[in-house]
């Protein structure tokens, strides 16, 4: 079984020191067990905001650090995004951290209305492969695009096990995020996992979480409470894809 556990915090927008040092104390309380992977929402520690140029850092800087020390604390993988700036351009970079190092990278590729003035997409998908398992990260509004997270087949080997959505959906379409997921699992024969923000923000937008765990089948397996903070700890059955996909083998047909 993997374990994973699934962040859903109200992120103090723009407090970069702040929330990371919430973190720290709320993922000491609260992992009792081991865990495989922890993910956290979408611009984990520091929220959207007009200043992102100012919290943009470098690949190197202090929330890329936090998160390789997770990763090195619960001896598990750690996936957030945040702004980095490279080469003269902001991103709003997904990075997957192992224990010791960065296992792979991926820039929003699809970016929401108003976030090309800050953010530059990127180009290329991520697949990562740890633990037995493959997973594919993808960020908020590239949920839906149905092409963007396409499960591949080639030679009977599927691109990906599992999907990571880590997002920023505000309340009043909270809904559609975990429809959008839903499909997105069931058409690809994948999990799904999708990790959302609660709260409010600094700009006065709602946010009612909607951490989950979507089976291959569309089901939700495991979904927290929307008006608070939580981690939801839940184990995967992977082990239910490879004959789900031999007696309906749905994706070998694109």
């Amino acid at each position: 079984m993997f374990r994973v556990g699934l962040v859903q915090a109200d992120i103090r927008t723009g407090d970069k020191s702040g929330n990371m040092a919430h973190y720290a104390e709320w993922l000491e309380r609260e992992i009792q067990e081991p865990v495989h992977l922890l993910v956290f929402p979408e611009m984990f520690h520091c929220g959207f905001s007009p200043a992102v140029a100012d919290d943009a850092e470098p690949e190197n800087g202090d929330g890329v650090f936090f998160l390789y020390m997770t990763a090195h604390r619960f001896e598990c993988d750690v996936v957030a995004t945040l702004p980095v700036r490279h080469n003269g351009k902001i991103h709003n970079r997904l990075v997957w951290f192992s224990r010791d190092r960065i296992l792979g990278s991926y820039d929003k590729r699809h970016l929401f209305i108003g976030e090309e003035e800050f953010f530059t997409p990127g180009t290329s998908r991520t697949i990562v492969s740890t633990l037995g398992y493959r997973f594919l990260p993808l960020i908020c509004f590239d949920v839906r695009f149905p092409e963007w997270s396409r499960n591949h087949v080639t030679e009977g080997r599927f691109d990906y096990d599992c999907l990571v959505y880590t997002a920023n959906f505000p309340s009043p379409r909270e809904n559609e995020l975990l429809t959008l997921a839903r499909a997105r699992a069931v058409e690809n024969q994948a999990y799904a996992m999708v990790v959302n923000r609660t709260g409010t923000d600094g700009y006065g937008r709602k946010y009612a979480g909607g951490c989950a765990v979507i089976s291959p089948h569309g089901e939700i397996e495991a979904q927290t409470t929307p008006t608070h903070e939580e981690i939801l700890f839940h184990s995967c059955n992977f082990d239910t894809l490879k004959p789900l996909r031999e007696l309906f083998p749905i994706a070998t047909f694109w």
